[in-house]
């Protein structure tokens, strides 16, 4: 009697078949709509928009730091530098650049304002408090991306 040794024709289908299913469901986890590349992407954005958040409030703590240095050690502010709001305003631009981020829109006037920072492809609008009374700037927060995940 002849042993037949190997594999048979419908077992090497069905393991190509079963090889092809999951080749399909693989490529669908990392290319689909909510696959791990668009997930990557989207996590890359958020990071920015929330290193844009933080690189301003850095600007305007160091910002503060620098103003207080140079008022209290003696040094003669500048034109338009005289408060501290208007120091950060006069600086904070250059300040951020050095994070890689751009803004737009800061302004030092009194109350509730807003402006935008973008650092990469992270656009955020920062909300903040303007106070000339107090000379401060208070409650930076953001809300919501302005830019949609992908753009």
């Amino acid at each position: 009697m002849k042993s037949n040794k190997g594999i048979t024709l419908v077992a090497l289908v069905i393991t190509i078949i079963v090889l092809l299913i999951l080749a399909g469901v693989s490529i669908s986890l990392v290319v689909g709509d909510n696959g791990i590349m668009t997930r990557a992407k989207d996590a890359g954005t958020k990071t920015n928009e929330a290193d844009a958040l933080e690189s301003f409030k850095l600007s305007v703590a160091s910002l503060t730091t620098e103003y207080t240095a140079k008022l209290y050690g003696g040094e003669e502010l500048k034109t338009g530098e005289e408060t501290l709001v208007k120091y950060i305003g006069k600086h904070i631009s250059d300040d951020l650049k050095a994070s890689d981020c751009t803004i737009e829109g800061f302004s030092s006037e009194d109350g509730d304002k807003s402006c935008t920072v973008t650092k990469g492809k992270g656009k955020v609008t920062i909300y903040y408090t303007i106070s000339t009374t107090n000379d401060s700037i208070t409650n930076i927060t953001t809300v919501a991306p302005t830019a949609t995940p992908g753009d």
